[in-house]
């Protein structure tokens, strides 16, 4: 009796492993600068990117932030869009209050809403397009593939 109490303790403890394993998502949004224009001391110690626009078949090099300036932590709800042309979907996400004030802190300086902004879920970059608007609580998201918006809505149920 003993040994069957174990072997379904041991089941449990699996699938509730597995599970916490398929809610991890990781999001992240980066201040990014075409590596052509990032000159100055502000760019030292950046990463630097290689992205292939969907409409291009060339990569395009970026440098981006070693912090990002929003992660999955940030989004407290979301909504996805409709699938878009190139099969990807527009994330519109709620943010929490910390995120909020961030956000506002980055765009109160104009010239950061032109700049290009790199998008990564997971080890693939999504996008680098700029913000053009202030962030209030709410922050518009592309270049989801479906499953990443499973994942995501997914890991916001269980988080």
């Amino acid at each position: 009796m003993k040994r069957l109490y174990l072997i379904v303790c041991v089941g449990f403890l699996a699938g509730a492993c597995a599970e916490q394993e398929k809610a991890t998502i990781s999001i992240q949004l980066y201040e990014a600068q075409l590596a052509a224009d990032a000159r100055g001391p502000q760019y030292a110690g950046w990463d630097t990117v290689s992205f292939v626009p969907p409409s291009q078949t060339a990569p395009v090099a970026y440098v981006v932030a070693t912090e990002p300036l929003l992660t999955e932590w940030n989004i407290t709800a979301f909504k996805a869009g409709l699938q878009q042309t190139d099969s990807t979907q527009v994330v519109t996400a709620r943010i929490n209050a910390y995120a909020e004030q961030k956000m506002q802190a980055f765009c109160a300086q104009t010239p950061n809403l032109k700049k290009p902004m790199g998008l990564k879920v997971g080890q693939r970059w999504l996008n680098f397009l700029p913000l053009l608007n202030s962030v209030e609580d709410r922050i518009a998201l592309r270049g989801f593939q479906s499953d990443e918006v499973d994942q995501l809505q997914h890991y916001l149920d269980n988080r």
